[in-house]
C-alpha cells in the first residue's frame, strides 16, 4: 500500500510543463481542500491486450497527427525515473506554448488512479475502445492526464499542458486536447500491432 502511494505521489509530480514566464500566476487550489466527491470507477474489460514493452512514445504520433494536433518541434525522447524509468517522449507546439507527454507506464497498472488514496479527480472514458481515464488534481492545473488500460500492469500516459502560454487553455480544454492526443496514439499503437 505505501508503494502505491508513494507512485501516485511521483505520477502527480511527474509534470512536463513549466510554469508561465509571462508573471501570471496559475490558480492553485489550497493542498488541505479536498477534491470532489466521485462515484468509485469500475472500468469495462479492454477489448484486447496491447502491450508496451516494444513500443517507442515517439513514434505514437505520426508527422500527420503531430501537424494535426499543432505539435511543431521533434519529438525529444526521454525516460521518466519516477515512473519506473518509463519511456517517455515530449512533443511541443512552439506557437501556442503548449506541450504533450507520452510515457509507457510498464510497472503499474491504471487502476493506480482508482484507489481512494490516489487524492485526483478521476472520470472514466473510453480511447480508441480501450477503458481510460481522466486525471485532475487539486494541486495542477497546468496539465491533465489521459491514462489508458492497455494491459495488464501497463498503461498509456498523455499528459497535455502548458508550457508558457500567455493565455493558457482551460483545464477543461486540457484535458479534451488529452483525449485527442491519446486517441491519435492509440491508432498508432493498434494499426502497429
Amino acid at each position: 500500500m505505501r508503494a502505491l502511494g508513494a507512485l501516485i505521489a511521483i505520477l502527480l509530480l511527474a509534470g512536463c510543463t513549466a510554469a508561465p514566464t509571462d508573471g501570471t500566476r496559475q490558480k492553485r487550489t489550497r493542498v488541505d481542500e479536498p477534491l470532489p466527491t466521485t462515484t468509485p470507477i469500475t472500468l469495462p474489460p479492454r477489448p484486447r491486450e496491447v502491450k508496451l514493452d516494444r513500443a517507442d512514445p515517439c513514434k505514437l504520433l505520426t508527422s500527420g497527427q503531430r501537424r494535426e494536433l499543432g505539435m511543431d518541434r521533434p519529438p525529444q525522447p526521454g525516460r521518466n525515473p519516477n515512473m519506473g524509468e518509463a519511456k517517455v517522449c515530449d512533443f511541443r507546439d512552439s506557437t501556442r506554448a503548449l506541450s504533450v507527454r507520452i510515457g509507457l507506464v510498464l510497472i503499474q497498472g491504471v487502476e493506480v488512479w482508482l484507489d481512494e488514496t490516489a487524492q485526483a479527480d478521476v472520470t472514466q472514458t473510453q480511447i480508441a475502445g480501450f477503458p481510460a481515464v481522466v486525471v485532475r488534481t487539486a494541486a495542477q492545473t497546468a496539465f491533465c492526464n489521459v491514462d489508458v488500460d492497455v494491459a495488464a500492469g501497463q498503461f498509456l500516459d498523455v499528459q497535455f499542458g502548458n508550457s508558457g502560454s500567455a493565455h493558457p487553455p482551460s483545464l477543461e480544454q486540457m484535458c479534451s486536447r488529452a483525449q485527442e492526443v491519446a486517441q491519435a496514439a492509440m491508432r498508432t499503437l493498434i494499426s502497429a500491432k
